[in-house]
């Protein structure tokens, strides 16, 4: 406790330090006669549709002839302070006209300029009227040329229109950015081909908790579009933002009350075709208000879904690469790596998806002080069955498996914020307070069924070499529940526990030297805390063998409908819980047919009753149960210092900001010992390990106003991402069995840096949108990978290590050398020695066609493509002969392990990434396609023969929404997904052969609603 409160005083001491130096600052500009801030005359006021007379955010607000001007928010407010004097004010927004107003102020006037602006530019014979879905874009238009970082924006116009399934879907439509998907539904992005563990997601600034129980990515499924006032994806980083984003930055603004009373309410329901099932719904309610003279908003957003996602799933399984010999005519000897078809799993999983969430965001306003808070809750809970169906093609004694789950992941999310922004002369303190929580468990029950054959008609070895599972499940035949049996079924959960609080400051100070040199100092400070807790819990009964005896009497004793022969060592038979009903429909689009389905509700009642009345019939599984398990905290301690500086046409925004990371992690070293009940020798013992690291973090964005039609944006900075924490666990599970790797955590990591540089041109004007050409490039350091066969009593055998690499690899002082013998290998993470570089080129254009005549003048779209690249050298190690034994009777070859490395690409990166929406608004109908196509991405590398390199198939996707207006305040609204039905397929490339690891299906499915707004 002293320890944590004597560096929560060193993170003040620097906060006061900054505050010094600020006050200094603005002293020496008093001396030379500079005015950092002023207080004379205030100009305010609103810019809205001429038209509609609908706020436009992120307008642009300029005193022309100098470098003076605000953007204003959401509300599409702006308030600027001046010295006394007569000034021409100029608003614009892309899309409308641009207005300009000549204002004179006095010493200490408060005057109020409001500006209304005409869509289009009103010559070209119809009538010019802004539709939803150009208002959105252009929105997201305006807030990006403003910003003073490279971003790419969702604005929340465009989200309220049309929304998605989730938060997830609508940020993949911005370039650069492709998914991952969990059940038929995006749940992560990865930017510029960083996965998403590289990137940050904060909600309104605080940074969304993860619900991973290994890795730092966040789950953007728990996010509903509808809750959120836009998405702004920061490429670039300045220096009062976290420098844990190698990819990027994610942010998840938040709605304020507007200035009037304001509620909506959604109501949908659905249709899915893989399981065919209407039963799907999602109602989504907000209300919000102002009060006391517009001082105090409130609002309250609420939202509730159930959604069902079926999937029919498939896995194949293949043997190492081993060579053949063959002897061609000349008698010389060929040799040629093959493969063999080992075996394929067949999945059927339904799944129901229960989704709310609510969120309250109160905010004050006043000329001293503005304050807001935000408490906003996700709730996902995921339930139901897998049956996983294996067929084994080399064991003809046991050719099929059956695997039947009910499951349960039940994720909630608390994210409060409390935020005072005190208004000190022209200057902004800011003093931020923040809190998440994350709970996830996933409860479940599996149950293990075995087929037993006599094996009288095995495959052919050489016919399963290279042949696809399809074609090896049509000569092997289908499966009977007459000879399979129930061997075991366990109980399982996963608990995570995820805590973090914050306190961060800001403080902006405005300067202006000239009118055509300004702009902003800031200085501040983070302190962060986090505390992680993960436990996973396994208990299972087996009803085979001599010991299974007693088991099955027990169950037999409360269920006598079973019929089974208690002297049989197999197990139960399966034909007491066969489900006559089950029908699994066209599996993979026929692809693949399943036999017989077990009865779930049966097993889970039987298991139930079964565990409550002989609870020591069940035994521990040792290794299940801590192979997951750590404690982990990590303080974070930053302070940084920038200016954004205006020079006429030129911005420059140089800062540097420094981080400090204590990390403890508390885990297990654990050996496996089959005899024992539980599955490992004695008692584990605990091991915590303490980590340190520091770094500094420059960054400069510049931007350069070419003319009023364009800008050319630059951005150096660097960037870190931090161990993942099931990496950073100290756990060590040693096997019994030598022939498999032992599991081994590396609490040594250090957090990989990137250097990044980002280039970018933008041409924008009414007619054209917004075109953009940006290209990137990232060298990163100290990348982890995971190094596999790595032998910790070996490490003198090891040949040519690079300088570095024995240090970087956990030794004597980490592991229990006496339980390892010299054979005992281990997969280990470790900072790779070798740079890694990602490469690319985004081209993006945003327009509306409204100069064109009716209806065409409805149309919108947006357009977007990217190309990636990546590489670096992946390491190995090479056995060799490095000398010769000859203590014993026979002479014998020294194994030593030759470090060598391989060139590749880095895993999740595509190579190519293409967009397309085109919307159309016609009086009271909205219609939008979308089109997304990613090509095919590692999956994983073979780094030592180059042999077998897994990808993820290319990907297509069609979306079609519509909505019809019925009056002012009533819609109907439709939208269409995987219209195409997409299959998500995994595949291994060896040599010319493809051979399928993975597929999935998802189906296409609809949703169909009502939406009313005041």
């Amino acid at each position: 406790m002293l320890k944590r409160l004597s560096k929560i005083f060193r993170f003040l001491q620097m906060s006061v330090k900054t505050i010094l130096i600020a006050l200094a600052y603005l002293g020496f500009c008093s001396l030379v006669g500079a005015q950092p801030f002023t207080k004379d005359g205030i100009i305010f006021g609103k810019i809205t549709d001429a038209t509609t007379q609908e706020v436009l955010s992120f307008s642009t607000v300029q005193i022309i002839n100098t470098t003076i001007g605000q953007v204003t928010g959401d509300n599409g407010k702006y308030e600027i302070k001046v010295v006394p004097g007569t000034y021409i004010f100029r608003a614009s927004f892309i899309g409308y006209e641009s207005d300009e107003i000549e204002i004179t102020i006095s010493d200490g006037e408060s005057k109020e300029v409001n500006f209304e602006l005409l869509f289009g530019q009103g010559d070209i014979g119809d009538e010019v009227t802004i539709t939803a879905q150009a208002i959105g874009q252009a929105a997201a238009i305006n807030e990006q040329i403003n910003s003073n970082k490279i971003v790419n924006i969702v604005s929340a116009e465009k989200m309220k229109e049309l929304p998605d399934a989730n938060v997830a879907e609508s940020i993949g439509r911005l370039p650069g950015v492709s998914l991952q998907r969990s059940s038929g539904e995006a749940n992560k992005i990865v930017i510029r081909g960083l996965s998403p563990k590289f990137n940050n997601v904060t909600i309104d600034g605080v940074k969304m908790a993860s619900t991973n129980d290994f890795d730092r990515s966040a789950d953007l499924s728990l996010i509903q579009g509808e809750m959120l006032n836009g998405v702004e994806v920061s490429k670039s980083l300045r220096a009062d933002m976290d420098a844990n984003a190698i990819g990027g930055t994610v942010n998840l603004k938040l709605r304020t009350a507007p200035d009037e009373m304001d509620y909506s309410l959604d109501a949908q329901g659905g249709y899915n075709d893989v399981g065919s099932s209407w039963n799907n719904y999602k109602l989504v309610g907000m209300i919000s208000n102002r009060y006391f003279d517009n001082k105090i908003g409130a609002i309250l957003q609420l939202t509730s879904e159930l959604k069902q996602l079926p999937s029919h799933r498939f896995g194949g399984s293949y043997s190492s690469p081993f060579i053949v010999q063959t002897i061609d005519e000349f008698a010389e000897t060929e040799s040629e790596f093959k493969l063999r078809t080992f075996g394929t799993t067949l999945t059927d999983q339904l799944t129901e998806r229960n989704r709310n969430g609510g969120n309250v965001t109160l905010d004050f306003r006043s000329d001293i002080v503005d304050i807001k808070f935000f408490s906003l809750y996700n709730h996902k809970l995921d339930q139901g069955v897998t049956r996983n169906n294996t067929f084994q093609f080399i064991r003809p004694n046991q050719p099929f498996s059956k695997q039947v789950n009910s499951f349960e992941n039940n994720t909630n999310l608390w994210t409060s914020s409390l935020t005072n922004t005190f208004k000190l002369s022209n200057t902004e303190l800011i003093i931020n307070t923040f809190l998440t929580k994350a709970r996830h468990k996933t409860p479940g029950n599996s149950y293990n069924f075995i087929e037993l054959s006599s094996g009288a008609n095995p495959i052919s070895q050489d016919f399963l070499i290279f042949r696809l599972p399809s074609d090896v499940l049509e000569t092997f035949g289908g499966t009977s529940a007459d000879s399979t049996f129930l061997q075991s079924h366990s109980v399982n959960e996963n608990k995570l526990s995820d805590n973090t609080f914050g306190l961060k400051l800001d403080w902006n100070i405005p300067f202006k030297l000239t009118d055509k040199f300004s702009g902003t100092f800031s200085f501040g400070g983070k302190y962060q805390n986090l505390n992680r807790t993960n436990d996973n819990f396994q208990e299972f009964v087996n009803y085979q063998y001599g010991a299974g005896r007693p088991r099955k009497e027990g169950l037999v004793e409360l269920f006598p409908e079973i019929i089974t022969n208690l002297s049989a060592q197999n197990g139960i038979s399966a034909n007491n819980w066969v489900d006559p009903s089950y029908n699994p429909g066209q599996f993979l689009d026929g692809r693949y047919e399943l036999g017989w389905g077990a009865n779930i509700d049966l097993l889970n009642n039987m298991h139930d009753l079964y565990y409550q009345e002989h609870p020591g019939f069940y035994q521990k599984n040792g290794y299940n149960n801590f192979f997951k398990d750590y404690k982990g905290t990590e303080e974070a301690f930053a302070g940084y210092a920038m200016a954004e500086v205006n020079l006429g046409d030129l911005m420059v925004l140089p800062g540097i900001r420094y981080e400090v990371q204590n990390t403890t992690y508390e885990s297990y070293h654990i050996e496996l010992l089959g005899a024992n009940a539980n599955g490992i020798r004695g008692q584990p013992d605990s091991v915590t390990t303490y980590r340190d690291n520091a770094f500094f973090f420059p960054s400069i964005n510049l931007k350069y106003k070419v003319k009023d039609w364009g800008f050319v944006q630059a951005a150096v900075y660097k960037s870190t991402s931090r161990p993942d924490f099931g990496l950073l666990s100290p756990l060590v599970i040693i096997t019994e069995n030598t022939n498999d790797p032992f599991t081994s955590g590396n609490p040594m990591l250090k957090p990989s840096t990137a250097w990044n540089y980002d280039l970018g041109l933008a041409v924008h004007s009414n007619k054209i949108g917004l075109f953009t050409v940006n290209v990137f490039y990232k060298k990163v350091t100290n990348f982890i990978f995971t190094l596999n066969n790595y032998f910790p009593n070996r490490r003198d055998l090891i040949v040519n290590p690079p300088h570095g690499l024995l240090e970087a690899l956990p030794g004597a002082d980490f592991y229990p050398m006496d339980r390892l013998d010299e054979v005992h290998r281990t997969d280990v993470s470790f900072n790779n020695l070798e740079e890694a570089l990602y490469k690319g080129l985004e081209i993006s254009w945003q327009t509306s066609f409204w100069y064109l005549r009716k209806p065409f003048n409805g149309l919108v779209m947006d357009v977007n493509v990217s190309i990636l690249r990546s590489e670096t050298q992946y390491p190995y190690f090479e056995d060799i002969v490095i000398g010769i034994d000859s203590s014993g009777f026979f002479p014998q070859d020294i194994i030593g392990f030759e470090y060598l490395t391989r060139q590749g690409r880095l895993v999740n990166q595509p190579s190519a990434l293409f967009n397309l929406i085109l919307g159309w608004d016609y009086k009271g109908f909205s219609s939008r396609v979308s089109f997304r196509y990613q090509d095919r991405s590692y999956t994983s590398l073979d780094s030592r023969l180059s042999l077998s390199n897994s990808y993820y198939d290319t990907f297509t996707w069609f979306d079609v929404s519509l909505k019809q207006k019925i009056n002012n305040h009533l819609s109907v609204f439709s939208n269409l997904t995987n219209v195409g039905k997409h299959i998500d397929d995994f595949f291994m490339e060896f040599g010319d052969v493809n051979l399928p690891t993975n597929s999935e299906q998802y189906g296409f499915r609809t949703q169909f609603g009502l939406n009313y707004k005041l």
